[in-house]
């Protein structure tokens, strides 16, 4: 496990342990979200996980790297699949990504790009998993 990021220590808002057991709740609504070939948003996942409903933007970014932090080598990054707009890349996707050691790059096209991939790799690596 990789060392916990500041903001996870540090928040004011929840407790990292708090945090750890909504990312467990959350982690299966995307893996559902993934197979379904779809993206979601805060607001419907907070209308299907009430529990979530009064999070704080920094703990919503905690929370993604919580879900993808304990995936398997080469998994991708579920917290892609959380959107804004209509299905818009997340703004905190690449500081997330580069967070778990995945490139995003630094041009906003890289991310972009980035961030396509591990939607479509998460649509099929799902696809087919119970």
């Amino acid at each position: 496990m990789r060392p916990v990021p500041k903001d996870v220590r540090a928040s004011r808002y929840l407790g990292a342990g708090r945090l750890a057991e909504l990312a467990t709740d959350l982690r299966p609504l995307l893996e559902q979200t993934a197979r379904a070939g779809t993206t979601t948003t805060w607001k419907a996942i907070r209308q299907r996980l009430p529990a979530l409903a009064r999070l704080h933007r920094d703990d919503e970014s905690v929370l993604l790297w919580l879900v993808d932090d304990e995936r398997d080598q080469g998994d991708p990054l579920l917290s892609a699949l959380v959107t804004v707009g209509d299905r818009q890349m997340h703004p905190r996707f690449p500081a997330i990504a580069e967070q778990l050691g995945v490139t995003a790059g630094r041009y906003p096209t890289q991310q972009r790009s980035t961030w396509n991939y591990e939607v479509l790799k998460s649509h099929q690596r799902w696809r087919h998993r119970n």
